[in-house]
């Protein structure tokens, strides 16, 4: 898997300075320490009318990935093989 680039959000107003600027972006090397030492997650998918639903899952980062298991009639399931673009949490 590719690294994901660090960046950060373009926040008029908010007392963040530009993708450019500062310093204090932290490497992906920091983000998969944590994640590969929870065993608990949290894994946010869209429902088919684009409602937003949340729910938390035993599993292990490995490889790049987040290996869970589940039913494959439960909505998050029913969720992701609709669209695989979803947002995990530890």
């Amino acid at each position: 898997m590719d690294q994901p680039r660090a960046s950060r959000p373009y926040m008029p107003g908010y007392g963040i300075v530009g993708p450019t600027q500062g310093s204090g972006l932290l490497p992906w090397s920091w983000a998969e320490e944590r994640l590969t030492a929870s065993r608990n997650y949290r894994v946010a998918s869209s429902w088919p009318d684009g409602r937003p639903h949340a729910m938390p899952v035993w599993g292990i980062w490995h490889d790049g990935a987040l290996w869970f298991s589940s039913s494959r009639q439960s909505r998050k399931a029913r969720n992701l093989a609709a669209d695989p673009r979803c947002v995990v949490t530890y």
